[in-house]
């Protein structure tokens, strides 16, 4: 098997993760910081002389994925202007979450697809606030917009100019064709569209995420989605030559197996219930058992998953700097498995069955290129 490198530590980045990105778009519009500022995008927004920023992410277009499709997406890779990193883990629900806040997951709460919510004492996946254990069971109202409740960047910088000159778009809430390709053109559509009456924008494209969970990193289908990103960025960048675009990810993705948690008693005996939150890359058990819990994750997936403790996680920074999100804290249990290489953990219910996905610490998933256009 190939084992791709990994970042034993866990220890997260102070000056060069998706935090600190959107802590530069904030200095740059007056808005008080969090935390430090990318310092090679701070030069780069104090030098421009466009009037209007649009901060791009396309899920999951991580640095390896560029690299692997350098030579079909030309505009993308010629505008790379640095390498930088993710966070921990290195998910949608975290990732996105950390850059539209300028805050770390430890402080704003989002630690993973999944978590643990006392007040509900149920597993609850965070973006469509259902059950874990029984998708049909929506939680009201949704978590996102309760228990999470937090003020974005765009809020932040309408609110310092006491003006709504700031907005965002979500390429799934513009999905009105059953065509997932008229949805894509539509969504760059919609992104000009705000472009005319807005100084700065956040879009984000669930794809090539999307394409690559269903079939792979090295499909035709993901090879095509990503050439279709590309010429649509394009268009978008050159209709709008008085805009700075800034192009990121969230995280990458890498091709995964499944490790079934059930296939194990002496495992599934040590925890205190049989199911894992937050991610099956990154996944958190809470155990009743804890040698006969260490005993079985060194016969069974010793070579497959780091194994850290909570107290390890929270005193190396895994998730981040500032003051600790309560519901973060209850979501955590006693370990946590951590993928180093290509498994993914599956314990029955969703996320599962995917062919490809991310959370773990390897490279593939955790590092970023940020590409600049119009600059």
């Amino acid at each position: 098997m190939n084992h791709s490198p990994f970042n034993h530590s866990l220890k997260l980045d102070k000056k060069r993760t998706l935090c600190n990105v959107s802590n530069s778009i904030l200095k740059h519009y007056g808005v008080e910081t969090f935390h430090t500022t990318y310092k090679p995008l701070d030069k780069i927004l104090k030098n421009t002389n466009k009037e209007k920023i649009c901060l791009i992410l396309f899920d999951a277009l991580g640095k390896a994925i560029i690299d692997r499709y350098q030579e079909y997406i030309p505009f993308i890779f010629n505008h790379v202007y640095k390498e930088f990193k993710s966070v921990f883990p290195p998910t949608t629900v975290a990732a996105t979450t950390s850059l539209t806040t300028g805050r770390y997951p430890i402080e704003n709460g989002y630690l993973g697809w999944t978590m643990y919510f006392k007040n509900y004492d149920k597993l609850i996946n965070v973006f469509p606030s259902n059950n874990k254990l029984n998708s049909n069971e929506f939680i009201k109202p949704a978590v996102q917009y309760d228990l999470l409740k937090t003020k974005y960047i765009w809020d932040l910088i309408n609110e310092h100019d006491n003006s709504n000159t700031a907005a965002n778009i979500m390429s799934f809430d513009v999905n009105d064709s059953k065509d997932p390709i008229i949805n894509l053109k539509n969504y760059f559509n919609k992104t000009n569209d705000l472009l005319k009456n807005h100084k700065f924008i956040y879009s984000y494209c669930t794809e090539p995420d999307h394409t690559m969970h269903l079939t792979g990193v090295k499909s035709f289908n993901t090879k095509d989605m990503i050439i279709l990103l590309n010429n649509e960025l394009e268009k978008l960048v050159n209709n709008n030559p008085d805009t700075l675009f800034i192009l990121v990810a969230d995280h990458g993705m890498i091709d995964v197996n499944q490790e079934y948690t059930h296939a194990h008693d002496d495992f599934c005996n040590s925890l205190n219930n049989q199911y894992f939150a937050i991610e099956p890359r990154f996944a958190t058990f809470k155990v009743k058992d804890k040698p006969a819990f260490v005993k079985a994750y060194n016969e069974h997936y010793a070579k497959l998953f780091l194994l850290k403790s909570k107290e390890e996680i929270l005193e190396n920074h895994t998730f981040g700097y500032g003051k600790p999100n309560q519901y973060a804290l209850d979501s955590m249990g006693d370990y946590f498995l951590i993928a180093k290489n290509i498994s993914m953990l599956n314990d029955g219910y969703a996320p599962q069955d995917m062919v490809a996905n991310h959370a773990g610490c390897t490279k593939q998933e955790t590092e970023l290129y940020i590409s600049l256009f119009n600059k």
